[in-house]
């Protein structure tokens, strides 16, 4: 126990910080026992850059093999940097990209953050349409407001600014960014509306390899796996993902 109190400095620390740090070692274990053994030591050489909550990034670079120059889209991408599930992707793998975030609070940061392709209109089921959106004070959890009260982040939305965003679809986000086919990671976290993007897209015109979609528990995660199932996709690592599902397309 001494070893243990010695290793987290819970001395020179909060009781609380020291097992927030526990806790995410421990997450961190869990992620690496999930993964291939032959990819554990690039994944802890990459892992105190990681950005992302649920290491979402090193699942990525997993899955690609650790390759270089990779292409991934990400949305809602907030600042670019906390949270992150691209940065790791873009700063050190030389990987580009589209960020899509209609949250204005966030677009000066995401601009001065990242290199990748920009576009602060909303991804949803079509282009073109003019829908309410809330930005709310904790801002990762901004939102159509259609789904503010979808999940159960629905009494963190109450303290919110209302306005009107334009909307663009997920394959008209690609084709006018001009993605390759071959997708590497595809990233959704749009706090709601993400059965509604999925839904209205044509999977066979491009080859997304990985995406990794935030469900929250909502009623939408079944009706998610539904649809990528029937896509060609299976989902991956459940007991690690927690609110987060990912999809691994066959043969990929």
């Amino acid at each position: 126990m001494k070893k243990l109190f010695k290793k987290y400095k819970i001395v020179k620390r909060s009781k609380y910080d020291a097992l927030k740090r526990l806790s995410s070692d421990a997450q961190d274990f869990e992620f690496l026992k999930a993964m291939p053994r032959d990819k554990a030591s690039q994944i802890l050489t990459h892992l105190e850059a990681s950005k992302a909550q649920l290491r979402q990034d090193l699942l990525a670079l997993t899955y690609s093999d650790f390759r270089e120059n990779g292409f991934f889209v990400e949305f809602g991408a907030t600042d670019g940097v906390g949270l992150s599930n691209t940065h790791l992707l873009e700063k050190q793998f030389g990987w580009t990209g589209i960020l899509a975030e209609p949250a204005r609070t966030w677009h000066n940061a995401l601009k001065g953050n990242r290199s990748a392709v920009i576009d602060t209109r909303c991804v949803w089921k079509s282009s073109g349409q003019h829908l309410e959106f809330d930005e709310v004070a904790n801002s990762e959890l901004s939102t159509i407001s259609e789904f503010a009260a979808s999940d159960f982040h629905k009494k963190r939305r109450t303290d919110k600014k209302t306005y009107t965003v334009e909307t663009v679809s997920l394959f008209d986000l690609l084709r006018q960014h001009q993605a390759p086919r071959q997708i590497d990671y595809l990233s959704i976290d749009t706090e709601g509306s993400e059965y509604s993007i999925l839904e209205a897209f044509d999977f066979a015109s491009y080859d997304i390899r990985l995406i990794t979609c935030e469900h929250n528990f909502s009623d939408q995660r079944s009706k998610i796996f539904e649809l990528l199932t029937r896509n060609g996709y299976d989902r991956i690592h459940t007991e690690i993902s927690r609110f987060d599902d990912w999809y691994l397309k066959r043969g990929s």
